[in-house]
């Protein structure tokens, strides 16, 4: 049979999820041709991307960065050609011959090229929580104006679907009450990240060296961090609202150690059908890839699944999670707030400057600091999550006497 070829461009193609999906292209290549990636920093894996797979653009979104790698390989590397910034990341994500935009990049950055995508008419891969968090409104407006698809990459979110698909119902993101009809909760799962066990009088000692090192993903160190701090799993509770459309209280989370059990949908009959699969990106990438079908092969041994054991969320050790449910439940601009916060706390904590049970304090007083109000467009949304940095960081600087 005779395939034709759909073109990709991942926005974080040096990232986590980027690489996977790079790996994911290489194992379907009869079906997918790479079309552009992107990186911030990592520039030497970029060159070594750009050798291997050959895009036709690579951006490059820091500005130093790509004066030193411009200056080192020149604009162009075989019939790669090396592109800058915001300019570049809207190129390789709106482009007509682009089909499918992998939206890879931690962070705020992502959002306009999303939304380019979607008025491109582009699938959207999405893998970037925190956009969604912050701007899903007007993402899921910007969506339902156009022929636009968005497929979640999360792991959890990923299982929803993939549940959902699996039990005969459609994948409707943009109707509010299709899901209501015909399904009672949600649940997706966290492996509680690596203190979980550790007594929370301990918690005032743990350094950004401990909270990087996630006991069963492979990931970047700001999303390790929100693993530990557990407001990773808040986040994708907002985003499982945003997606299918439940009642907050319909849509929990539990820990689940052996991050084997991805997520758990409770039909309207009581039936509770679960996701499983060993903790491998490449699986949810793959399915995104070739929704509704599955064609990729893992290369993964035998799952097993003894021994799987559930746990509720100790709310009281982790307090970033209620924030999370609390802006889901407040709406509006507050899932900015607690991202643009959350962020720069982190940003903090990785250097050291703050510990890390300041986090949850500090995203709290902003929370008191900045008005819940509503963004109607993006520019808006830009203005409002600056200003929530800017305050972010004026309070660290006031309160914990570091720059």
């Amino acid at each position: 049979m005779v395939f034709v070829l759909r073109s990709v461009s991942i926005l974080g193609s040096t990232g986590s999820v980027g690489a996977n999906t790079l790996e994911v292209l290489t194992s379907l290549s009869e079906r997918f041709r790479l079309y552009g990636i992107s990186c911030n920093q990592n520039i030497l894996l970029l060159h070594n991307q750009i050798t291997q797979y050959k895009p036709a653009i690579a951006v490059i979104t820091d500005e130093k960065k790509y004066t030193e790698f411009v200056n080192q390989h020149g604009s162009r590397i075989g019939d790669t050609e090396i592109l800058y910034g915001e300019e570049g990341l809207n190129e390789i994500s709106s482009q007509k011959v682009v089909d499918i935009v992998v939206a890879a990049i931690v962070g705020f950055t992502c959002l306009r090229p999303v939304i380019n995508a979607i008025s491109s008419n582009k699938t959207i891969i999405i893998a970037n929580k925190e956009i969604l968090v912050s701007a899903g409104e007007l993402i899921i407006s910007s969506l339902k104006k156009s022929k636009a698809r968005l497929l979640p990459v999360d792991s959890e979110h990923n299982a929803l679907l993939q549940v959902i698909i699996s039990s005969g119902l459609e994948y409707r993101i943009n109707d509010k009450n299709y899901y209501k009809s015909k399904l009672n909760n949600l649940t997706i799962t966290a492996s509680g990240g690596p203190f979980l066990d550790l007594e929370f009088s301990e918690f005032k000692n743990i350094k950004s060296k401990h909270a990087i090192k996630h006991p069963t993903w492979s990931m970047g160190k700001k999303i390790s961090v929100d693993s530990s701090t557990m407001m990773n799993k808040g986040l994708e509770i907002i985003e499982a609202k945003l997606l299918f459309n439940l009642d907050l209280e319909n849509i929990n989370a539990i820990i689940h150690r052996q991050s084997k059990v991805h997520a758990l949908v409770e039909f309207l009959d009581g039936s509770t059908i679960a996701h499983m699969a060993e903790p491998d990106m490449k699986i949810p990438i793959s399915y995104a890839l070739t929704f509704p079908d599955r064609i990729y092969k893992s290369s993964a041994e035998k799952t097993s699944y003894d021994s799987l054991t559930f746990e509720d969320i100790p709310i009281s050790k982790f307090p970033c999670y209620e924030l999370a449910r609390s802006a889901a439940k407040n709406g509006k601009n507050s899932g900015l707030i607690l991202n643009a916060a959350n962020e720069i706390s982190v940003e903090y904590f990785l250097k050291d400057k703050i510990m890390f049970t300041d986090i949850p304090n500090i995203i709290q007083e902003v929370f008191d600091k900045v008005e819940i109000t509503s963004n109607d467009n993006i520019e808006s949304i830009i203005e409002n999550d600056n200003e929530v940095r800017s305050i972010s960081q004026g309070l660290i600087k006031e309160k914990y006497g570091t720059a």
